[in-house]
C-alpha cells in the first residue's frame, strides 16, 4: 500500500483497438548526427634547388626544413613528397664524404617521339587530332551576339587535345599540318576573314581545302587578299553570292576587282597557267545566277565560259 498522505499515480491505459480500427504508430524521434570534422589537408613546401629544377619535384611538410621531434622519444622525422610527370624509381640512400646524406632518384627518360618515322608520327597526330564529327569536316561559323558578332572557337570539339602542339616547334609544325589540313567550312567571307586574321602565316600555309557558304561583298576583297597567302590551297568552294542576279560581264568585273591578287597568285604558283585559277576556285549552283521574268536561274555553260574568259584575259 502507498504511504499515508501520498497521491496515487494513474497511468493511462493503452486503448484497445476495436476490430475495425488500427492502433496509431508510436512516433519515432530522429537522432541528429553531428557532422564529422575533416582533418586539414597537409601542407607541403617546395624544396629549393641551386642547380635548377629537376624532373622530380621534392617538397616537405610543415613550414621548416628541420625534422620535428616524434612522439615517445622516437627521434626526429620529416615527411617528404616526390612528384613527377613521368615514372621514377628510388635507387638508394648514400652517405657523402662531407657528412651529407643523398637519396638517389632515377627518373624514367621521356619517350623518344621525334625519333619515330615521320609516317608514324603523322598517324599518331591524326589519331589525337581527328575531329569526331562531320566526317572530317570542321564547321566554323559566326554567332550573332548583342553588341556584335563573335566567332566560335576553332575546332571546338577537340581543342582540349591540342596540347601536343605546345611542346616544341617541331611538334607544333606537325600538328599544324594536320589541324589546318582538314576540310574547313565557313558560313561566309566575314567569318573566314576573321579566322585568317587570327591565325599565323604558318597556319595559313597549311590550309588545303575550304568552303565558303556565302560570298559577302563587304568583306570579299580583304578576305580574298588573305587567301592569297594560303600557298597550298588545292580547292576553294564558293557556294552562293558571287554573281547573284547579275550578268557575266558585270560579275567578271567585280570579282576580278575583289579577287585579282588571289587569282594571280594561283596562276604564278602554277607556272603561269591561267587555267589553274579556276581549277582551284569552284563555284556552286547558287553562285552565278541571273533573273529572268521574276525567276532566278543559273547561268548556262556559255555564260559561265564567258565569265571565266573575261577574267583570264586580264591575268598576266
Amino acid at each position: 500500500m502507498p504511504p499515508k498522505g501520498s497521491k496515487k499515480t494513474v497511468v493511462p491505459a493503452t486503448p484497445k483497438a476495436e476490430s475495425d480500427e488500427e492502433v496509431p504508430p508510436t512516433p519515432v524521434t530522429e537522432t541528429k548526427k553531428t557532422p564529422r570534422k575533416r582533418a586539414p589537408a597537409k601542407q607541403f613546401t617546395q624544396l629549393s634547388s641551386t642547380l635548377g629544377a629537376g624532373p622530380v619535384d621534392v617538397s616537405y611538410e610543415n613550414e621548416t626544413i628541420h625534422g620535428k621531434a616524434l612522439a615517445k622519444g622516437a627521434g626526429f622525422g620529416q615527411n617528404i613528397k616526390l612528384v613527377a610527370p613521368q615514372q621514377f624509381e628510388l635507387v638508394g640512400s648514400f652517405m657523402l664524404e662531407n657528412g651529407l646524406q643523398a637519396v638517389i632518384i632515377k627518373p624514367s627518360p621521356p619517350f623518344p617521339f621525334l625519333k619515330l618515322p615521320r609516317i608514324v608520327r603523322t598517324k599518331i597526330f591524326q589519331m589525337i587530332l581527328d575531329p569526331t564529327t562531320n566526317k572530317g569536316k570542321i564547321e566554323i561559323t559566326t554567332e550573332g551576339k548583342s553588341g556584335g558578332a563573335k566567332a566560335k572557337d576553332y575546332a571546338k570539339e577537340f581543342k582540349h587535345r591540342t596540347a601536343i602542339a605546345t611542346l616544341n616547334k617541331q611538334l607544333a609544325s606537325g600538328a599544324r599540318m594536320i589541324l589546318y589540313g582538314y576540310r574547313l567550312r565557313f558560313d561566309n567571307t566575314t567569318t573566314l576573314l576573321n579566322f585568317l586574321s587570327m591565325i599565323g602565316d604558318e597556319a595559313r600555309k597549311a590550309m588545303v581545302t575550304i568552303t565558303i557558304t556565302s560570298y559577302v561583298k563587304a568583306t570579299a576583297m580583304p578576305c580574298m587578299n588573305l587567301l592569297a597567302e594560303c600557298r597550298n590551297l588545292t580547292k576553294i568552294n564558293i557556294l552562293n553570292g558571287v554573281g547573284a542576279n547579275s550578268t557575266p560581264q558585270k560579275t567578271a568585273k567585280s570579282f576580278f576587282t575583289e579577287a585579282n591578287r588571289l587569282l594571280q597568285t594561283l596562276v604564278n604558283t602554277a607556272g603561269g597557267n591561267k587555267d589553274a585559277a579556276f581549277s582551284i576556285i569552284i563555284f556552286g549552283k547558287g553562285c552565278l545566277t541571273t533573273k529572268e521574268e521574276d525567276e532566278i536561274v543559273a547561268w548556262d555553260d556559255d555564260e559561265s565560259d564567258d565569265f571565266v574568259k573575261q577574267i583570264t584575259d586580264k591575268l598576266k
